[in-house]
């Protein structure tokens, strides 16, 4: 689809009747032209592991042939601190008393909204350091 402003109307219109934001959204013209800043340059992405799909547990995950340092984790997750070392539990072998994730998004609806103080206050906590 080539990017003029005509998509770009239609598109957002189509976000906006939908109840998305523009904030999720990025128009460019070819690629590495928007910053050069991606998931990889801020090591940070939204990933799946989960799901429940009919009525049965699904792991999600993905290991490809070709580079297998790219295998990612699967399964239901916790990240405990085991000998003031962050340790990531996967496919539910972790204990979730000592689960240090916490649910923010559920099926769509954030569940818990964090204010810039409480980020700020948490970074700052010893357990987390």
């Amino acid at each position: 689809m080539a990017s003029t402003w005509r998509w770009w109307k239609k598109i957002l219109n189509h976000m906006k009747e939908n109840g998305w934001s523009a904030d999720n959204v990025a128009f460019g013209s070819g690629g590495s032209l928007l910053q050069r800043i991606n998931r990889d340059t801020q090591k940070c992405a939204y990933k799946c592991s989960y799901a429940y799909v009919d009525g049965k547990d699904v792991n999600v995950f993905k290991e490809p042939i070709t580079d297998l340092g790219k295998k990612s984790k699967k399964g239901r997750m916790t990240l405990e601190k085991e000998n003031d070392h962050w340790v990531t539990k996967e496919e539910g072998t972790g204990n979730p008393d000592k689960d240090q994730l916490m649910l923010v998004y559920e099926d769509g609806a954030l569940v818990k909204e964090w204010t810039f103080n409480e980020v700020r206050s948490r970074s700052e906590m010893s357990n987390i350091k």
